[in-house]
């Protein structure tokens, strides 16, 4: 395992964290790993807003000179989980060199902390249940999956269909904790209102980048049927293609449900008590300084 300390930067979506990420890697020689669970994914690229490469170097994106891993390296064809996603880190940070800092960038919490508190995940070799869940009112899903389970969940996540119509045909995973790895785990803690006005202008660039032919690609080849589309600047094309919403619609759902999902990202981070918040790259070198002498 790679000996020098993870560099977590967290964040909510659209809140510059790739940007600091890079700058920071020039400045204590790291790379940077993949922490969005949407962007392992090769076939989804816009509307997750994944980076774009300069070149790719045996399937490694680099970035500015910075070595990006476990970008687009999965299809959505594939059943991938936070226990596979989690092995693969592993097996990265033990071929990284020694005098290399690991940065993972991401707004996945779950992912990030299965690596850092070195969760004890099992792999699960149970399919999919295959229950058509979408007519079921929020009790009715609530109560298929019991009190003891929803009593594990945040105020947003009971009331979010999405995300109990997963844990019903996929679970809780388990949150055993080993022992944690060195790291230090930054928050980029920019305020709401300037997260709002990012969101809207990332999702306007993301349909002049070619979002809906994106969509249109993905319809016309059925991965659409996949689960990873059940992601956000996807499933809000479903009914567009068929003469049911218009673009605007389409835009604005988008950019609503991104918002939703900002929250629970601060949320999710806010349990942590670990998390140092910051709201400049200086800030982040400076702490890393204190801790780390040879930084």
């Amino acid at each position: 395992m790679n000996k020098r300390p993870i560099i977590v930067i967290a964040g909510c979506t659209a809140s510059g964290k790739s940007d600091v990420a890079i700058k920071l890697a020039k400045e204590i020689n790291g790379v940077i790993i993949n922490a969005d669970s949407r962007q392992v994914y090769k076939e989804i690229s816009i509307g997750t807003a994944k980076p774009t490469p300069d070149e790719i170097e045996d399937g490694v994106f680099i970035i500015d000179g910075i070595k990006h891993y476990l970008y687009s390296y999965i299809s959505v064809k594939q059943q991938y989980n936070l226990y596979q996603y989690q092995k693969d880190v592993f097996a990265l940070l033990k071929k990284l060199p020694e005098n290399v800092t690991p940065i993972f960038v991401g707004g996945t919490g779950l992912y990030i902390d299965s690596v850092v508190y070195n969760y004890k995940l099992k792999e699960n070799p149970k399919k999919e249940i295959n229950i058509d869940l979408k007519g079921l009112s929020i009790k009715d899903l609530q109560k298929m999956i019991g009190s003891k389970k929803l009593e594990k969940l945040n105020k947003s996540d009971k009331e979010n269909p999405r995300r109990l119509m997963h844990i019903i045909k996929h679970g809780l995973p388990s949150v055993k904790k080993g022992k944690a790895l060195n790291h230090l785990y930054f928050f980029l803690d920019i305020d709401v209102d300037t997260i709002k006005k990012n969101i809207r202008l990332r999702v306007e660039k993301m349909f002049e980048a070619g979002l809906i032919n994106e969509n249109e690609l993905i319809h016309k080849e059925r991965l659409n049927i996949y689960p990873a589309l059940d992601t956000i600047g996807y499933r809000e094309f479903d009914g567009y293609f068929n003469g049911e919403k218009s673009i605007q619609e389409v835009k604005e759902e988008i950019i609503t449900h991104t918002n939703q999902y900002a929250k629970r990202q601060r949320t999710w981070f806010r349990r942590n008590e670990n998390v140092e918040y910051v709201k400049s790259l200086e800030e982040i070198l400076s702490t890393i300084n204190t801790h780390f002498d040879r930084v």
